[in-house]
């Protein structure tokens, strides 16, 4: 009975590891090869402060396919006409996603188009949140790839949730919108009083 009772006690002793709140570094830039080969996705691979990461390939929205290597063939022979719209993103293993990395096949954006600001920042139990903008239906308008978060104007991180977990505190919280066409949006901003966040527990 005692190797039992030492071994429960050498893992109940054993430290957990943190939890990982951090979203992978966001893919790209995502370039895509047409050719009598068929379509081809290539991006620059993402880094994650843990690994190991997947990468979730999207067409208009539609999860397509996870693949652990930065590229995919979407498809082996040429693509009828129309416009193809491509997302790439990150996970990680603890479910945390990078921002998105945009490609159109056929143009369909101007490229300058500026995304509207989040709105509804909150902060509660040190996660600030917040709510993604209302854009119109169609996909005539650069979709939302992700989000920058701003402590005190300085950036503390991106990711493509409306969440970020606060390992600091500050005055002054920002969350800016960045788009398919790696456009800013105004940045929304939350101010507190005393700069310090509501304590995890």
């Amino acid at each position: 009975m005692l190797p039992l009772v030492v071994a429960l006690t050498v893992a109940l002793s054993a430290p957990c590891p943190a939890p990982d709140h951090t979203a992978p570094t966001r893919p790209g830039p995502l370039l895509i090869d047409v050719s009598s080969g068929g379509v081809v996705l290539r991006w620059a691979p993402s880094t994650d402060d843990r690994g190991p990461i997947h990468y979730q390939v999207y067409e208009r929205d539609r999860l397509v396919t996870t693949v652990t290597e930065p590229g995919y063939q979407y498809s082996a022979f040429p693509p009828p006409p129309g416009i193809f719209i491509f997302a790439v993103r990150t996970i990680d293993e603890a479910g945390n996603v990078s921002a998105a990395a945009y490609q159109s096949l056929g143009r369909i954006w101007r490229g300058d188009e500026v995304p509207p600001a989040p709105t509804d920042l909150r902060l509660a139990s040190g996660v600030l949140s917040w709510t993604a903008p209302a854009l119109p239906p169609g996909g005539f308008v650069p979709p939302v790839a992700g989000y920058e978060v701003l402590l005190d104007g300085r950036v503390a991180g991106r990711l493509g949730g409306t969440s970020f977990v606060l390992d600091e505190r500050a005055r002054v919280y920002g969350v800016r919108a960045i788009n398919a066409v790696d456009q800013l949006s105004p940045v929304a901003e939350l101010v507190t009083a005393s700069g310090r966040p509501p304590s995890r527990g």
